[in-house]
């Protein structure tokens, strides 16, 4: 009766931590991330520089932190504040709805950054024709068809998943060993490790593209493209700030990715209520950590670019002008 009821404690335990844990990081989420990524709305909203296809991948995917913020987010806080049900997690629809959202979303966001890598690296390079690849149709085109792709891959999610599931780590989840063991790896290979992998993988070819440049000397780049000293500056720094953001994406993404692979290797094992109750702790803070990369990129962008913060602070200076003119 005693390790019965130490059991049980145990469990209600960790389910209190579990809830504690919702709740603050939900406040720190949401107060970093939606006035970060308005912020990052603003500034790479500028007509200054919309013109160039990196600046368009941060704007998009700063639309889609917001989004991914507000449709992952919500829930749980309201859950946890107010203590209002989470309707995702009983109504059919409203699951189905919510988790397709959140998948493509993070997969399209994923993928833009890889993209903005892939930029990166043709505005690096030493070869004219390889830099003017780097323009606005092409990306838009890119952009099409990540987002075409990611929705044909997660569309599979309005079949898999339901609502008032048991025994799994939320009541929204993969109804079908089938349909959990393939969400897991889909969600941890194609929004995580291929394009982490990509990522780090052009991120090294354009760090020796600006290296051949700096010992060949910035004579060696057709100036008459418009690359001058100013544009070039301008390149390292959304350079510099999207690395940042590729280390920041990689930091807090992977530990999904492990806990994914650990949920699909050990789905078969029998397993205690107690063990059950660890893993939907270690579950939701690792997914609340996913939350990381979609609300400090903000404050990130203005640690490593200079760009960036020019733009900021003139974009606050006229607005403080204005706000003295109504005075």
């Amino acid at each position: 009766m005693s390790s019965a009821n130490d059991t049980i404690l145990y469990i209600a335990r960790l389910q209190y931590i579990s809830g504690q844990i919702t709740m603050y990081m939900s406040i720190i989420i949401y107060a970093f991330g939606v006035i970060g990524n308005v912020l990052n709305l603003l500034v790479f909203g500028q007509q200054s520089l919309r013109s160039q296809p990196c600046v368009v991948y941060f704007l998009l995917v700063s639309i889609l932190n917001l989004t991914i913020i507000f449709a992952g987010v919500t829930p749980r806080a309201l859950q946890s504040f107010f203590l209002f049900m989470d309707r995702t997690e009983t109504v059919s629809v409203l699951c189905k709805l919510r988790i397709v959202s959140l998948f493509v979303m993070r997969t399209i966001a994923s993928w833009l950054l890889a993209l903005a890598s892939v930029d990166r690296y043709l505005i690096s390079s030493r070869n004219a024709h390889i830099r003017q690849m780097s323009n606005m149709k092409n990306a838009f085109i890119l952009i099409s068809i990540i987002s075409i792709i990611s929705l044909i891959v997660w569309v599979e999610s309005i079949y898999c998943f339901d609502a008032n599931l048991v025994g799994t780590p939320q009541k929204c989840y993969a109804k079908s060993d089938a349909c959990r063991i393939f969400n897991d790896l889909t969600q941890s290979i194609i929004t995580t490790i291929i394009p982490s992998t990509v990522m780090l993988i052009i991120g090294l070819f354009t760090i020796r593209n600006i290296q051949q440049v700096q010992r060949v000397g910035p004579s060696s780049i057709d100036t008459s493209t418009g690359n001058t000293r100013r544009n070039r500056k301008d390149e390292k720094s959304l350079t510099l700030m999207l690395f940042a953001q590729i280390m920041l994406l990689t930091i807090f993404t992977l530990p999904q990715a492990g806990q994914k692979f650990y949920l699909t290797y050990s789905f078969y094992k029998p397993k205690t209520s107690s063990q059950r109750a660890l893993e939907s702790l270690i579950f939701n803070f690792v997914l609340l950590l996913t939350y990381a990369p979609n609300c400090i990129a903000f404050y990130l962008f203005t640690l490593t670019g200079t760009l960036f913060r020019a733009t900021l602070f003139k974009l606050l200076k006229d607005g403080i002008q204005h706000l003295n003119c109504f005075h």
